[in-house]
C-alpha cells in the first residue's frame, strides 16, 4: 500500500507557500499574517490594471495547497481571495481603485467579516439612513479573523429602508471596544464587535442594490471553491500522511498497512479524496459563468460533498492513527482540526442541500 500526495494546483506560487509552511515545525508554531503582504500575495487576484498579479483561482489554489501541507492557517481565503474578488466586482469608482492599488502596495490589509449567503440576512448588520448624509450601523459585527495588520473590514449590512444588501468598508479605528475575542479549533484568532450605534460617513458604503448583489454573489462563489479547495488539498496530504504511519506503525509483528480491514479503509479515504478533487476542477467553471442558477447549483452540489466528506475524512483518519486525535501535536490531528473547521465555514452540507432542493424546485 502506498500514496504520494499528488500536485493539485502547480506553480511558483505554490513552491513559495510550501516553504513558508515548513518554517511551522510544531504545532505552538505560528507565522506573522503579515507574510501576506511581504510575499505579495494579496495582489494575486487584482488586474494588472490596479498594480495586481492579474493571477486566476488556480494561483489561489496554489497558495491553499501550500498552507494545507502543514495545516498552517493564514488568512489567504479572505484577504487574498474573497475581498479583492468582490472589490473586482464592484462598480468602477475612484474609491474602489484606489483600495485594490493600496492592497497590491501592501499598504492596505482589508478582512471580510460576517456572512456572504442570502439565506441568513438575520446575521447582518443593520444600516440606516440619517438627515446628514450618514448612516448608522447597528447590531453585530459578526466573526472575523483579527490581526494586527488589519487596515479595514468588509461587510454586507442589510439596509433597514430598502431591505436590500449594501457592501459596506470601514476602518478598524471606527470599530467600537465592546468586543469579544476567542480561538477556534484549527487557531484562528477570531474578534465579534457590537457596533451599538456606530454612525460612518457616506462613502464609506461602496455598493447598494444590484451592484451590492453582485459583489455579495462574486464574494460567495470564491468562498465556496476556496473552502472546498482547502478541503480536498488537506485530504490529499492527510492521506499520504496516514499511509505513511501505517507502514511504520507495527502490530503483532508486522505493519498497520498489511491488514486488510485498515487496507479497505485506505482505500476508502482515496475515493473520497479523488471524487472531491475531480468535482472541484469542474466546479471551477462556475467561476466564470454569469452567476446564473445553474452556476450556483454546481456551487451548492460541490458544497454539499466536500462538507460531508471532510467530516467523515477526519472521523477516519483518526481511528486510522489508533485514535491519536487527542494528541494535537500529531501532523493528523492538526490535519483533521482544519478539515472539521472547514466544513463549516461559509455555510454548512444543510445550508446548501436546502439550496439544492430549492433549486430542484423552480426547474420543475
Amino acid at each position: 500500500m502506498g500514496f504520494e500526495a499528488a500536485t493539485i494546483f502547480p506553480g511558483v506560487l505554490l513552491e513559495g507557500a510550501e516553504r513558508v509552511a515548513k518554517k511551522v515545525s510544531s504545532y505552538e508554531a505560528a507565522i506573522p499574517p503579515g507574510i501576506i503582504q511581504e510575499m505579495g500575495w494579496s495582489s494575486t487576484l487584482i488586474s494588472e490594471s490596479n498594480g495586481g498579479y492579474g493571477g486566476t483561482f488556480a494561483d489561489i489554489g496554489s497558495l491553499l495547497e501550500g498552507m494545507a501541507s502543514r495545516a498552517v492557517n493564514l488568512p489567504i481565503m479572505t484577504r487574498c481571495c474573497i475581498v479583492p474578488g468582490m472589490l473586482e466586482a464592484a462598480p468602477e469608482q475612484e474609491t474602489v481603485s484606489t483600495l485594490l492599488s493600496q492592497i497590491a502596495q501592501g499598504v492596505a490589509c482589508i478582512e471580510l467579516a460576517g456572512s456572504l449567503s442570502c439565506r441568513e440576512t438575520h446575521k447582518l448588520a443593520q444600516l440606516s439612513p440619517v438627515t446628514d448624509g450618514c448612516w448608522i450601523l447597528s447590531g453585530q459585527l459578526d466573526a472575523f479573523e483579527w490581526t494586527e495588520c488589519c487596515t479595514h473590514v468588509l461587510f454586507c449590512a442589510l439596509d433597514t429602508a430598502s431591505q436590500k444588501i449594501s457592501i459596506v468598508l470601514i476602518e478598524v479605528e471606527q470599530l467600537p471596544d465592546q468586543s469579544r475575542r476567542f480561538t477556534t479549533v484549527e487557531r484562528r484568532c477570531i474578534k465579534q464587535v457590537d457596533l451599538g450605534s456606530l454612525k460612518i460617513a457616506n462613502h464609506s458604503v461602496l455598493a447598494q442594490g444590484d451592484a451590492a448583489l453582485a459583489m455579495r454573489q462574486a464574494g460567495w462563489k470564491l468562498a465556496q471553491v476556496s473552502v472546498a479547495a482547502d478541503i480536498v488539498c488537506t485530504m490529499n496530504y492527510m492521506l499520504a500522511e496516514t499511509v505513511s504511519y501505517l507502514q511504520e506503525r507495527k502490530q503483532f509483528g508486522q505493519a498497520l498497512a498489511q491488514f486488510q480491514v485498515l487496507r479497505h479503509d485506505v482505500a476508502k479515504l482515496y475515493v473520497s479524496f479523488e471524487t472531491g478533487k475531480n468535482l472541484l476542477i469542474a466546479s471551477l467553471r462556475s467561476l466564470d459563468g454569469a452567476g446564473g442558477s445553474d452556476d450556483l447549483a454546481a456551487l451548492d452540489l460541490l458544497g454539499i460533498y466536500t462538507r460531508e466528506q471532510a467530516i467523515a475524512f477526519a472521523q477516519s483518519v483518526i481511528q486510522l492513527h489508533g485514535g491519536m486525535g487527542m494528541t494535537q501535536e500529531t501532523m493528523a490531528a492538526r490535519m483533521a482540526s482544519r478539515l472539521l473547521a472547514s466544513a463549516f465555514r461559509f455555510g454548512d452540507a444543510y445550508s446548501h442541500a436546502k439550496a439544492l432542493t430549492q433549486f430542484q424546485a423552480g426547474t420543475k
